[in-house]
């Protein structure tokens, strides 16, 4: 009988689109679950595996139930040498130390699971070259921010790349409010400076992002565009910054991805490609008619480039534009008509935005505004500033 699985991955590293499909995929029963295995070989690095599953569309599911856990991970060489097991932290994660990589050796994953031994394709490390340049650009005033990368390499060197990235950017509240309410003597208390003006925001990468050289004259990307934004994100309030990491593929890594991307762009579709015939590098030794996905590749190296854009730099849109403000005056007529007390007025979202000066030294405000507009972390915000941040804002 043929089995209905899920037409998407269940590693949520791989981060696909909302939508599931439904299909025929035209497996036997004894193989509705396959094995899907995410990671890579990098050279002096902690590398990290994820082992999951996939499972029957119609079937009553726990999703905890979908992360391999109880699997055997070890580094291969193909002049014989072997790691030692991976170190598993559960969910599906597994990692483990790669010390360096012999130019000479070809390298490979070996997983021990459910009684059956699977291996990637041996293959030598790869070296990636540095990356020439990370830009952007604005055609337009106001318009879509677009971000670039250029590299290069020998013509003797791989013709394929792969890039991830990691955002942090700086963004403030609309008012710096150094005036606070104490719910428990509901009395106003003031912290300076603001200290919830600035925060920082991150997101990574959610897609493969992959580049082929092979039809070119040269082994060069120029201004490769893989990101753009609306000029009026936040993310170019203050100061936003992308580190963006390549790595050299090998073609076989470089086909799989670009069948993933299509699978993933055309889901749904009559002549979508199904998972069961996304081809990879991994092999089941000891049952060879077990369907595996995934794809291990090896590298020497990775190498990385930081971007900084100042909002300055940028022409954008006015940032909080509705961020009203409401007076002291005002509040005090919403208590007396309702019967309301600061701690009812803070219920309903509104904190004080401006300390009225005229209250020294008794702090007490004299603008109210949303939590929105007077406290970064309401809009998704973080105080867990960057190490490498460059400016002083606490």
């Amino acid at each position: 009988m043929n089995a209905k699985i899920i037409s998407g991955l269940f590693v949520l590293s791989l981060m696909v689109s909302a939508c599931v499909s439904e299909f025929n995929a035209k497996l036997p029963n004894n193989q509705e679950q396959i094995l899907i295995v995410e990671g890579n070989i990098i050279e002096n690095t902690y590398a990290t595996f994820y082992l999951s599953k996939s499972f029957p569309l119609d079937s009553v599911f726990n999703p905890s139930e979908g992360f391999v856990n109880d699997a055997k991970l070890t580094i291969i060489g193909s002049d014989g040498s072997q790691s030692q097991p991976a170190s598993n932290y559960g969910l599906g994660k597994y990692q483990i130390f790669i010390g360096n990589l012999n130019d000479d050796v070809a390298y490979g994953i070996q997983i021990k699971y459910n009684g059956n031994t699977y291996q990637s394709t041996f293959l030598k490390p790869l070296h990636t070259p540095e990356i020439d340049s990370v830009s952007w650009t604005q055609p337009e005033v106001k318009g879509t921010v677009f971000f670039h990368i250029s590299t290069h390499d020998s013509k003797d060197g791989s013709n394929f790349y792969m890039w991830d990235y990691k955002e942090d950017w700086e963004v403030t509240a609309y008012y710096a409010t150094t005036i606070f309410f104490n719910s428990i003597d509901s009395s106003f208390y003031i912290i300076s400076p603001a200290p919830y003006y600035y925060c920082w925001k991150s997101a990574l990468s959610n897609k493969f992002l992959i580049g082929s050289t092979e039809s070119l004259s040269e082994n060069r990307i120029i201004n490769k565009q893989f990101l753009q934004f609306n000029a009026g994100d936040d993310r170019f309030s203050v100061l936003y910054c992308i580190t963006v990491n390549q790595r050299a593929i090998s073609k076989g890594a470089y086909e799989y991805y670009q069948n993933k991307i299509t699978l993933n762009g055309e889901m749904g579709g009559l002549f979508t490609p199904q998972p069961s015939e996304l081809s990879g590098n991994i092999t089941c030794l000891t049952d060879p008619s077990q369907k595996v996905m995934g794809y291990v590749d090896v590298s020497k190296n990775a190498t990385q480039k930081r971007l900084f854009v100042y909002s300055g730099e940028i022409t954008r849109p006015l940032s909080h534009p509705d961020c009203a403000s409401i007076t002291q005056d005002s509040i005090n007529q919403i208590m007396s008509q309702y019967g309301y007390t600061y701690a009812d007025i803070y219920s309903m979202g509104y904190c004080p935005a401006v300390e009225d000066p005229r209250a020294y030294p008794n702090a007490f405000p004299s603008e109210w505004s949303t939590g929105y507009c007077t406290n970064c972390l309401y809009n998704g915000g973080t105080k867990n500033k960057p190490d490498f941040w460059p400016n002083n804002d606490q």
